[in-house]
C-alpha cells in the first residue's frame, strides 16, 4: 500500500529533479527505494521521460517489478539502474518490461546479477534499438555474452560493457564467432580471466571489424596475445587498446 509519505516524497522529487523540457529524470541517490518507486512509476510525469536515472537508490527485486510492470514509459531510450542490487529475480522480471522494445541505454552496473541474469538479458528478443549495455560487476559469466553474440535483437549495439563480470575464455570465444555485433565499436573485457585464447579469438573475429576502443587490461593475456591483437587484420579501426 502507498503511503501519504512516500507520494508527497516523490512528487517532490519529481518536482525538485525534473528537466525543464519535462524529458530527463535525474533522481540519482535519492533514497527512493522500493516503496518510492511503487510511486513513482504511477505519475503521469513519467510519460514524456526519455532519460532516467535511478543509481544507487537502493532498489530490490521488488522495484524491479514495480518499474518492469509500468506502462508510462512510452518514450524511455535511456535508463540508468547502476549501484542497487535487483538481482536475478529483479532482472527476470525487468527483462519483461514493454519500454525495453526503446532502450538505447541500459545501465546495470553493480546489481548483485548472476549466471540467471545474464541468461536472462541475453536470450531476450526485446532490445532490438539498444546500442549501449553496462553490466560492469556483476558475476553474469559467460553465458550472458555466449547469447548475446547469437541474438539478432543485439544488432544495434555499439557499447558493451563487460568489465570484471567472471568473464572467461568461452565467452569471449563465442564473440569471437559472432554474426550479429557488427556494430559494435567499443569493448570492455578488463578485470576478467581471459588467456591467450581470448586474444586469440578477437583477432581472428571478422564480424567485429569495427572495433575502435578495446579495454583488457588485468587480464592474463600475456604479451604474446597483445601481439595477436596489435597484428590483427581485421580490427582495423581499433584506435585504443589498453592492455
Amino acid at each position: 500500500m502507498v503511503s501519504q509519505v512516500d507520494l508527497d516524497y516523490i512528487n517532490r522529487l519529481i518536482d525538485e529533479n525534473i528537466s525543464e523540457d519535462g524529458d530527463a529524470l535525474e533522481l540519482k541517490g535519492k533514497f527512493i527505494k522500493d516503496s518510492g518507486l511503487e510511486v513513482l512509476v504511477q505519475s503521469d510525469r513519467l510519460e514524456q521521460i526519455e532519460n532516467l536515472d535511478l543509481s544507487r537508490n537502493n532498489i530490490t527485486r521488488r522495484g524491479a517489478a514495480h518499474l518492469a510492470k509500468c506502462a508510462k514509459l512510452n518514450k524511455l531510450k535511456r535508463l540508468y539502474l547502476g549501484e542497487n542490487s535487483i538481482g536475478d529475480r529483479g532482472m527476470i522480471a525487468l527483462v519483461e518490461a514493454p519500454f525495453l522494445s526503446q532502450l538505447a541505454h541500459l545501465d546495470l552496473r553493480f546489481n548483485s546479477l548472476g549466471p540467471i541474469a545474464g541468461r536472462a538479458i541475453g536470450k531476450s528478443d526485446k532490445f532490438v534499438k539498444l546500442q549501449v549495455l553496462i553490466l560492469q560487476e556483476n558475476e553474469t559469466g559467460d553465458d550472458v555474452l555466449i547469447h548475446i553474440a547469437q541474438n539478432k535483437s543485439f544488432s544495434n549495439l555499439r557499447k558493451l560493457n563487460l568489465y570484471r563480470t567472471n568473464l572467461s575464455d568461452k565467452g569471449v570465444k563465442a564473440l569471437g564467432k559472432t554474426r550479429v555485433l557488427k556494430k559494435l565499436r567499443h569493448l570492455n573485457l578488463a578485470r576478467n580471466i581471459l588467456r591467450l585464447d581470448t586474444a586469440l579469438a578477437l583477432a581472428d573475429a571478422k564480424t567485429l571489424s569495427n572495433i575502435e576502443t578495446l579495454l583488457m587490461f588485468d587480464t592474463f593475456i600475456g604479451e604474446e596475445g597483445v601481439q595477436a591483437l596489435l597484428d590483427s587484420k581485421t580490427l582495423t579501426k581499433l584506435k585504443t587498446l589498453r592492455i
